[in-house]
């Protein structure tokens, strides 16, 4: 029984190790010029490299299925979509990437057990059909992003270059765009609220899911208005990621203004610098300092590293936590005196201008005061014990919060 032949590629078809040996296409090489030759086996041998990739990792795939007697699960999928959408994007012909399924799954099936060949074999045949989708969906979704809208290969070029994957210029050149030195990256989250409250608080639940076209419009204009240096934007119906090479007339600033006006949302956002290999720890830097500004309810605005030091220092892991939040453990039970504190610091250390803000007298902001001193034990009226008690409250307010961030491994640059 010959199941293995009706998976395998056709003999009669050259493969591409046929094609790189030197005593094939005599007539053909004499035709060319020594250069352009020369550049035909280059090719070639990428286009071999990168399909044997492909190669290795379904034949692994194939083989823990038939170890453990169980389709490739979704995650296997997701590494082999990948793989074969990197083949699409360095233009390796379809044929091409489906021999190498092949050739795995045929592999996989000389090597299964003889006492149960029919159940094998249809079991096999599954793998192939799974495999097989994984590739050509890859390959269809590729061609969607070649042939769609400017927004879609900008999107693309972004997420790319985010995950600093080795093909991002070689996107970038066959759309026509150069590749900067260096970029502000830019993280946007949009939040509930409008034009008309966009300097209120934000919710750290509350996340505003934008309708496509306002999105997709929002997308045109930003990179439609400065050509030849435009951003690259990458944006979802909650948020997104925007690249501005540094050096570009329109600032940060200008970007994330114009970014709310089309949204219509408010908009919270952080930035950072980046050089293109390097931005996958910056890119997550900025979403940590989003979440930061959610968790403790700042004003929906553009954050750079500096405007959260503080805070994002004190939610890092370490010791010190637990100790500066049993400073105002005594104070849990008096919520007015923890509002006064929060109000006194927001206003910095202004009695007056806090008990406006109140609504009380500000003898009573005073006397207040004197009792969270009395209560932890802390002058909030000096400048060092002012220091403590905002520390304190920042780290009690992140222990409340939902996922209060994780060690950052890397230095991260400032944005211009």
């Amino acid at each position: 029984m010959r199941v293995d032949t009706s998976i395998a590629h056709s003999p009669s078809r050259t493969s591409s190790f046929d094609r790189l040996r030197p005593d094939r296409n005599t007539n053909l090489r004499q035709e060319v010029s020594p250069e352009r030759d020369a550049r035909a086996v280059t090719d070639e041998a990428r286009t071999l490299g990168v399909t044997t990739a492909l190669a290795s990792l379904c034949a692994r795939v194939v083989n823990e299925s038939r170890s453990v007697g169980t389709l490739p699960s979704h995650d296997d999928m997701d590494d082999v979509r990948r793989s074969a959408q990197k083949l699409a994007r360095r233009s390796v012909a379809l044929r091409d990437a489906q021999r190498a399924v092949h050739d795995a799954v045929s592999a996989g099936l000389k090597g299964s057990p003889g006492r149960d060949v029919v159940n094998s074999a249809v079991f096999m045949m599954q793998v192939l059909e799974m495999l097989g989708n994984a590739v050509s969906s890859a390959y269809i979704d590729q061609c969607r992003l070649d042939s769609g809208s400017d927004g879609r290969r900008g999107a693309q070029l972004v997420e790319l270059l985010v995950a600093d994957d080795a093909d991002a210029r070689v996107v970038a050149e066959r759309n026509g765009v150069d590749v900067a030195a260096e970029y502000d990256v830019v993280v946007v989250q949009f939040v509930g609220g409008s034009d008309t409250d966009r300097t209120s608080v934000v919710d750290s639940d509350t996340v505003a899911a934008v309708d496509s076209d306002t999105v997709a419009g929002a997308e045109a204009a930003l990179t439609a208005r400065n050509s030849g240096r435009a951003p690259l934007v990458a944006l979802t119906r909650h948020g997104g990621t925007i690249l501005i090479p540094c050096g570009a007339t329109t600032s940060v600033d200008d970007v994330v203004g114009d970014l709310g006006t089309h949204i219509g949302v408010s908009v919270v956002a952080a930035t950072a610098s980046a050089v293109p290999g390097g931005m996958g720890d910056v890119v997550t830097h900025c979403r940590e300092l989003v979440d930061l500004a959610r968790s403790l309810g700042r004003e929906p605005k553009l954050y750079r590293t500096g405007d959260l030091a503080l805070e994002f220092q004190l939610s890092r892991p370490g010791p010190g936590r637990s100790r500066l939040r049993s400073v105002i453990a005594p104070l849990e039970n008096f919520p007015e005196l923890l509002h006064t504190l929060r109000t006194f610091i927001a206003n910095e250390a202004n009695r007056r201008v806090s008990a406006k803000s109140l609504y009380v007298h500000p003898n009573t902001v005073d006397y207040r005061l004197k009792r969270v001193e009395q209560l932890t034990g802390v002058d909030p009226l000096s400048s060092a014990g002012l220091m403590q008690l905002h520390a304190s409250l920042v780290v009690d307010c992140l222990a409340r919060s939902k996922g209060a961030g994780s060690l950052l491994p890397t230095v991260v640059a400032e944005a211009s």
